[in-house]
């Protein structure tokens, strides 16, 4: 398929696709005269991209797996699966951390509704997971 059925196929746009050549994240299609041909594997892999970025990877990360595909598909799976595990616990420290703070929040409208005049917020201070609000 050309270039323009594809990016149709795949949501991504023209100068997506030749980022992701560049990058070595596709294959190289084909040439028939000037125009590219791509096989429709391409479509898969460029929608896997994709959603490996609205994941917030880095296309240098997926570039990363890729090269770390010594040992096979299995190795730049294993780098990816990796790379999920550390996404996953970031996401996680900063579920818990918006999660104190919501606790916080909580914690010091209950102290503004009930003593409006007299607001202890070195309290709430000291006990903050960054020591302050």
């Amino acid at each position: 398929m050309y270039i323009g059925e594809l990016a149709k196929k795949s949501g991504a746009s023209r100068k997506a696709i030749y980022l992701y050549e560049q990058m070595g994240l596709i294959q190289q299609p084909v040439r028939k005269g000037s125009y590219r041909v791509y096989e429709s594997v391409v479509v898969d892999q460029i929608q896997t991209i994709r959603c490996a970025q609205a994941l917030g990877f880095k296309l240098r990360e997926l570039v990363d797996a890729l090269a770390d595909d010594t040992e096979g598909a299995s190795s730049g799976v294993a780098f990816m699966l990796e790379r999920i595990r550390l996404k996953r616990q970031a996401i996680q420290a900063q579920i818990d951390t918006a999660q104190a703070q919501l606790k916080l929040l909580n914690e010091f409208e209950g102290h503004l509704l009930n003593s409006a005049d007299s607001i202890q917020c070195e309290i709430l201070v000291d006990s903050s997971p960054k020591g302050r609000l």
